[in-house]
């Protein structure tokens, strides 16, 4: 009998939430291809499959947290407001008083970059350079 595999965190809706980050933190993330996207998302779901439920927890209710002090702050989606909006809000985050938001902040940024400088096939075109270990 096969047992049920928990769904990979970026799957539904939360495709959609990630995206619009990752788009704001890494822009080249824009313009992926239907198999870089793809190739992205698998790094960050094999990344986060070795994580406990807890922190997978913690990093949803981050990311429903930005939706909602977007919602408060502009009435809208983090999703459907304007770049600016989009790097003031996360920039707010970014310099929060709360520790935990900061290292929300750090996270979410980290897997974002994760899914751009984790493919080796863009590296040439982002111009990254991955140290060579001695």
């Amino acid at each position: 009998m096969k047992q049920n595999q928990p769904a990979p965190f970026l799957s539904g809706k939360m495709i959609l939430r990630f995206e619009a980050i990752q788009n704001c933190l890494v822009p080249r993330s824009k313009a992926f291809t239907h198999q870089e996207r793809s190739r992205s998302k698998k790094l960050i779901n094999q990344v986060l499959q070795n994580q406990d439920e807890t922190s997978k927890k913690k990093l949803s209710l981050f990311i429903l947290l930005i939706d909602i002090a977007s919602l408060v702050l502009h009435a809208k989606l983090f999703r459907q407001i304007s770049q600016t909006k989009q790097t003031s809000l996360l920039a707010k985050f970014f310099d929060s008083p709360v520790s935990i938001f900061r290292k929300g902040f750090w996270g979410l940024n980290t897997l974002a970059r994760l899914g751009v400088y984790g493919q080796k096939e863009l590296h040439d075109e982002i111009g990254y350079h991955q140290r060579r270990n001695p």
